[in-house]
């Protein structure tokens, strides 16, 4: 199966007196009256293979802002998530998932943050949560409509499912390239008295509404480059990270792309868990869509198929993608070291920002 569109590909579909234009550019205007993102399944029936292994979750899948995103949709009469069938990775459908620059279309909390930042969410995210050996596959494809810039937006996130804590990695995109972002490497730092400074200026607990456990460091470490991110293409993204909060010694976490181990680390990636705070919580979450700030204005667009769970490598079917387990597991790489590292204690103490490693000066 070919993994690179090779052609421009105009459907016009009409339901009702609803007239869709799908285009591989990804300015596409969608019937939204099913809302796939509201749906406990996101819309996907049995055996699709769009999501799989998903299913120890018999709570399904939630979004924030979900009554913001309808009322955005209603005025654009567009759909911001949508599970569709003419450009897919693999089976009958894939999700097309855009997000906007014209406005900030969340709640309140997201589009007007106490330091300023205002967030923009486009997300599918787990309602259970998960600890230990996990893998997850995720292909997506970046149509030409995407405006890259500085600024990172994330398709995928292994969130705390404690909401006060940040999540623990990111995969992003930029004009830098294809991120893997680590922000558990360094563990927590708690903020007396708390600040409007960390998880983007997200709400905190407690009275205070500001956050207390931040994180000590960043860490990021470039996947693909800048020049080697291509649109138009399908990228075979597989995660295998062990979190494990009681034995920090064993934690790592591993990327192949398209087959190719391009990632491997060994150190902390679950949070530890805080004296006082409830147990229950200090697990994983996943989210997946389009996260970042709305500050720059700008669009974007992804189209995201087969993604998959599994305690094992085996259960994720990466075989029908022309993958095996067995060869993708032998390969061995050096161990990463971060594209770029950011002192976010420092910044949290002090208000500077300071890098232990910027590739940008």
């Amino acid at each position: 199966m070919k993994t690179t569109i090779e052609f421009i590909k105009l459907t016009i579909l009409t339901v009702g007196t609803t007239l869709a234009i799908l285009l591989v550019t990804g300015i596409a205007s969608f019937a939204h009256a099913n809302g796939d993102l509201y749906k406990k399944n996101l819309g996907v029936g049995w055996g699709d293979t769009t999501t799989k292994g998903w299913g120890f979750s018999e709570k399904g899948w939630w979004t924030t802002g979900a009554e913001h995103l309808k009322r955005y949709e209603d005025k654009k009469d567009i759909s911001l998530f949508d599970l569709q069938g003419d450009i897919t990775r693999y089976g009958k459908t894939a999700f097309f998932i855009q997000a906007p620059g014209d406005e900030c279309f969340q709640r309140r909390e997201d589009c007007d943050r106490p330091n300023g930042m205002k967030q923009k969410r486009v997300e599918a995210k787990l309602k259970s949560a998960f600890k230990g050996m996990v893998w997850v596959s995720y292909s997506f494809m970046i149509p030409d409509s995407y405006e890259f810039n500085h600024h990172k937006k994330a398709i995928v996130q292994f969130h705390s499912d404690y909401d006060y804590y940040p999540p623990m990695f990111l995969l992003q995109i930029s004009e830098d390239g294809l991120l893997w972002t680590h922000e558990s490497g360094g563990g927590l730092l708690t903020v007396e008295g708390g600040t409007d400074e960390c998880a983007s200026g997200a709400g905190g607990d407690g009275d205070t509404h500001k956050r207390m456990y931040c994180e000590v460091r960043h860490d990021w470490y470039r996947l693909i480059k800048a020049d080697d991110l291509k649109t138009n293409v399908w990228y075979d993204v597989v995660m295998n990270i062990n979190f494990d909060n009681k034995n920090i010694d064993k934690a790592y976490h591993k990327v192949w792309i398209n087959g190719e181990l391009v990632h491997e680390r060994h150190n902390q990636t679950l949070w530890e868990h805080y004296k006082g705070l409830p147990k229950e919580f200090m697990q994983t979450t996943f989210n997946f869509g389009i996260y970042g700030t709305s500050l720059d204005k700008t669009y974007q667009a992804i189209y995201a198929d087969e993604i998959h769970f599994g305690k094992k490598c085996k259960k994720l079917g990466i075989n029908k993608l022309g993958y095996d387990c067995k060869q993708l597991e032998a390969q061995e790489i050096e161990e990463s070291e971060p594209w770029a590292s950011e002192d976010k204690a420092h910044y949290y103490t002090t208000g500077e920002t300071k890098y232990f490693k910027n590739p940008w000066y």
